[in-house]
């Protein structure tokens, strides 16, 4: 009995390596980073061979421990690539904001040295500006905050950037004010 749940374990804590790499390399892929995607690849793939091949040894049905690793370990994975992919915070991301505020607003962001283009627009009760910002993802939380101390009520919308050439990308200072 030893034996299978020492197995198990090890096919669980083989997938909670192959699953994270697998939603980072995902990440990396759609941004086109071709180097570090292919040797994620390698790694994941071959930590991928070592557990299925623990998971099919003998006779998986009567070894129920091993699916249950298999499986549980993909979950965990799962989750653990997440958190790690949202760590990381790889990429751009472009935010989009109408806000009553907008002339306040983009002064605000402008000072904490975000790129800010500015564009009238109509909306539903008339003119309004749009102001769009891209900047890099690790960057958001400060842009949403700075949004929501000016205009708790912005409309904001916000997408993945896959690349972004010319223009103001500020990259974050090492003590993480961003200027």
């Amino acid at each position: 009995m030893a034996h299978a749940l020492l197995g198990g374990f090890l096919i669980f804590l083989l997938r909670l390596g192959d699953v994270p790499i697998s939603t980072v390399r995902t990440m990396l892929m759609v941004q086109g980073r071709k180097l570090p995607v292919a040797l994620m690849a390698v790694c994941e793939s071959a930590i991928w061979v070592i557990a299925i091949a623990r998971v099919l040894s003998g006779n998986a049905i009567n070894e129920p421990i091993k699916i249950a690793g298999y499986a549980i370990g993909f979950a965990t994975g799962t989750v653990v690539g997440m958190w790690l992919e949202e760590l990381l915070a790889i990429g751009k991301v472009m935010v989009r904001v109408i806000s009553d505020k907008s002339v306040e607003l983009r002064q605000k962001l402008l000072d904490d040295g975000f790129g800010v283009t500015a564009i009238r627009g109509e909306g539903r009760q008339g003119e309004v500006m749009i102001l769009f910002v891209v900047l890099l993802r690790r960057r958001e939380k400060q842009l949403l905050r700075d949004i929501q101390s000016i205009d708790p009520h912005a409309f904001i919308t916000i997408e993945q950037v896959g690349e972004a050439l010319g223009g103001f990308v500020r990259q974050p200072s090492l003590s993480g004010g961003g200027h």
